[in-house]
């Protein structure tokens, strides 16, 4: 999907790591861990695009379609994508419960994978549960849990750095209090401040549809 869209907006797709690239070559990368990290610096000093790509901050099947997240040098991230009218969040018709007054505090870490200032920092965890007490849920991609709806049953407040699960644990009515500077889903917990920021996250989330037919990169790229 990523080559059928890149070919519609102008670009031959070439699949490898380079370090010496062109003045008209772009970057797409998954994430930005070692080589690809690296890559992108030098991409980046050559003053050339790179768009990072990764699973889609509010799940890969989310509202009868799949996504996937993209933007520009870092993924997870506000300012990093252009944010457009409310109307691409409050199409999908998602239902925000209303928020929790009591219950249990969870804290969700993160695999801590990527590059500063995006990755969590090895330590988040342990100062997590020193600073605010509560149960550690596991990341799903480090060791089995439960679903995560179902783990959340009886919480009543999140501690994340910059967890996906956290934008859910939101929609489903429970606050949040993050510690990655910039997250994409930084809010105030209230009413207007969760909508408004499910309305910018949107624009870095993009359907497989908006991928093959290049829309999500006319959006991003110059």
């Amino acid at each position: 999907m990523f080559e059928k869209g890149l070919k519609r907006v102008g670009y031959k797709p070439d699949h490898g790591i380079t370090q010496n690239p062109g003045s008209k070559d772009i970057l797409i990368t998954w994430n930005r861990i070692g080589q690809g990290n690296t890559t992108a610096k030098e991409f980046k000093r050559a003053g050339l695009p790179v768009l990072v790509v990764e699973n889609a901050t509010w799940g890969n099947t989310f509202a009868d379609s799949n996504w996937y997240h993209i933007a520009r040098n870092y993924h997870n991230t506000s300012g990093m994508f252009d944010v457009g009218d409310n109307q691409r969040w409050d199409s999908l018709g998602i239902f925000l419960d209303e928020w929790r007054q009591h219950g249990e505090t969870v804290i969700l870490p993160q695999r801590g994978i990527g590059s500063a200032p995006v990755a969590m920092p090895r330590s988040f965890t342990k100062q997590a549960v020193r600073n605010h007490g509560g149960r550690v849920r596991p990341h799903p991609g480090v060791r089995q849990c439960k679903l995560l709806e179902d783990d959340l049953a009886g919480c009543g407040k999140v501690i994340t750095w910059g967890s996906g699960a956290a934008v859910k644990a939101l929609m489903m009515g429970i606050k949040v209090e993050s510690y990655m500077p910039n997250w994409i889903a930084e809010q105030d917990n209230t009413d207007e401040g969760r909508l408004q920021m499910l309305r910018r996250l949107a624009w870095a989330q993009w359907t497989h549809e908006e991928i093959s037919s290049g829309d999500s990169f006319d959006r991003l790229l110059p």
